[in-house]
């Protein structure tokens, strides 16, 4: 399973329009219904989610909500810094991603997310950034393995899970 932010959490339970409202606000977004909406379903996704499957999770929450809103609402959200966009199989996946410097911990066999907080003072991206000349987004960053749950036994071949 993905871990969550305690952010993540309270847009999930109780008083999450008021977390949703301020975090967008802090974010310099209108803190708009749907934007609240969006927020809120996606934290309750617990993992990342096709702009697809988000439509159709606010269509089942019975929220009458169109496809290219969802699109609109999601590239907002992406351009405020209020979610994370992660390509799997060729798609784009969206998660809600709290403020600070971490890294995402992508599985490649069942699609789960961690996110650890990055304990180091980011020396090793100055440095590659002065020998390259690159600048790097220096509060987030992804690396892909497989989850100790998906890590393959002994006498099994592939992932331990089956792939979401």
């Amino acid at each position: 399973m993905a871990a969550e932010s305690a952010g993540d959490r309270t847009l999930a339970g109780t008083g999450a329009g008021d977390q949703a409202g301020v975090r967008l606000r802090a974010a310099g977004l209108a803190p708009t219904p749907r934007r609240r909406q969006v927020l809120r379903a996606l934290a309750g996704m617990g993992r990342p989610a096709s702009a697809h499957e988000l439509y159709l999770e606010l269509a089942r929450q019975g929220h009458r909500v169109g496809l290219a809103t969802v699109y609109r609402t999601l590239a907002a959200l992406t351009g405020g810094g209020q979610l994370h966009v992660f390509i799997r199989d060729g798609e784009a996946r969206y998660r809600s991603c709290g403020p600070g410097r971490h890294y995402h911990l992508l599985c490649q066999c069942c699609g789960d997310v961690l996110v650890h907080p990055a304990a180091d003072d980011g020396g090793w991206l100055d440095l590659i950034a002065s020998q390259t000349g690159f600048e790097p987004d220096r509060y987030q960053a992804e690396v892909h393995g497989v989850c100790g749950p998906c890590r393959p036994r002994p006498s099994s071949g592939g992932c331990a899970r089956q792939r979401q």
